[in-house]
């Protein structure tokens, strides 16, 4: 009989209050009217009752066509009127709408009952809460039977409230079946949403935390490699192409990171931290290998030494730097000035949060800041 409001319309209206113009305009308004146009073949009969009755003058007949022809455009723009709004404001409307109606039975008496049934589906799209709405159709129905008595049941009035109660109950049901798909398709695309989000995260995680290390121990050869080029040119070569090595790396990383598959592997970082850290001049006290570590969680521990280490370098000023592993625990720990790696870390927060999102992501806990004695001390565990 009519085609519900498309998605757009419904969800519009809970995020905005769209103007006249822009709820009448809108696609799922165009195809409301394009379905609710059905509705009105079956108002031939109020039209015909007013020209075969032989009551009223021709004037009356006429003004009586045209306040006809007024409930029925507001039958056809009622809904997309309404679905912004709330829900008292629909209820109230709809009510409003059917005393409206009533205006009706002077002219043509008991037959304005069927103008009732165009009713019954604005109610059915009109978004009001199911219980409201069979309540109105309990009630439409209702008043239909209570006419038809008094109208003694004429064949015209009989068959008003049965199709009014079949109509009633289907348009309920296609406007809840609609409006949950149009919820359906709102949580779907915040669903999209959220994954592009997470996405980009992701990729700005990886990419501060590969590349960051990365470009930290390149600048750290770099000065070494200057420093070596007059005294030790051969030193300074071996260190140029440690440089190289590195940047071809950055370089996967960054692809890697980019194609969504950057991990990061513990014995690795291990190995890189213990170049890092001479290249830095800082003494390096790293575990011999990681098999103490439980596999699920080597990527993540991975990342706390890649990260731990860069802030060292980079912060700390430190002589010596401790790596301790266990099964679910490594710390990360210096001699450094605690107060600048502090301040370093936590203010700038990329590499801490990062790591952070990671370490709930896997279940862990990390905790970070100076240490009794001196220097500073990162911490993730399980």
């Amino acid at each position: 009989m009519t085609t519900a409001p498309a998605a757009q319309s419904a969800r519009a209206g809970a995020v905005a209050r769209p103007g006249v113009r822009e709820r009448l305009a809108a696609p799922g308004s165009r195809r409301w009217y394009a379905g609710a146009s059905f509705g009105l073949v079956y108002q031939a009969i109020e039209v015909a009752t007013i020209w075969t009755t032989e009551s009223g003058s021709i004037p009356v007949r006429i003004l009586a066509t045209v306040m006809l022809f007024v409930l029925y455009g507001i039958y056809i723009v009622l809904p997309p009127l309404l679905w912004p709004e709330k829900q008292w404001v629909r209820t109230l409307a709809i009510l409003g709408y059917w005393a409206l109606t009533c205006v009706m039975f002077p002219v043509i008496g008991p037959y304005t009952i069927w103008v009732w049934t165009l009713l019954v589906v604005v109610v059915g799209f009109t978004w009001v809460r199911r219980a409201i709405a069979f309540a109105l159709l309990a009630a439409i129905v209702g008043a239909q039977v209570l006419v038809a008595w008094l109208g003694d049941w004429d064949n015209g009035l009989a068959l008003a409230p049965y199709i009014t109660l079949t109509v009633g109950i289907a348009m309920i049901g296609f406007g809840g079946l609609i409006q949950r798909n149009a919820q359906l398709r709102e949580a779907q695309d915040e669903v999209a949403r959220l994954a592009v989000s997470e996405e980009r995260a992701r990729l700005a995680r990886d990419l501060h935390d590969s590349l960051g290390h990365s470009l930290t121990v390149v600048t750290v050869k770099s000065e070494l490699a200057r420093k070596l080029v007059s005294r030790d040119p051969a030193k300074a070569e071996a260190e140029i192409a440690d440089i190289e090595r590195l940047a071809r790396e950055g370089l996967a990383d960054l692809r890697a990171a980019v194609a969504g598959y950057r991990d990061v592997d513990l014995e690795a970082e291990l190995a890189s931290a213990r170049t890092a850290l001479a290249a830095a001049g800082i003494a390096a006290h790293l575990p011999d290998d990681a098999a103490v570590v439980r596999r699920e969680l080597r990527p993540l521990f991975g990342w706390v030494v890649r990260e731990g280490v860069t802030n060292v370098i980079r912060h700390s000023s430190a002589r010596e730097c401790w790596i301790e592993l266990g099964a679910k625990r490594v710390v990360v720990r210096d001699d450094g000035a605690a107060s600048e790696a502090s301040a370093s870390t936590d203010a700038s927060g990329n590499g801490l949060r990062n790591l952070r999102e990671r370490a709930e992501a896997a279940g862990a806990r990390l905790r970070s800041g100076p240490r009794d004695g001196g220097g500073y001390a990162l911490e993730v565990a399980a």
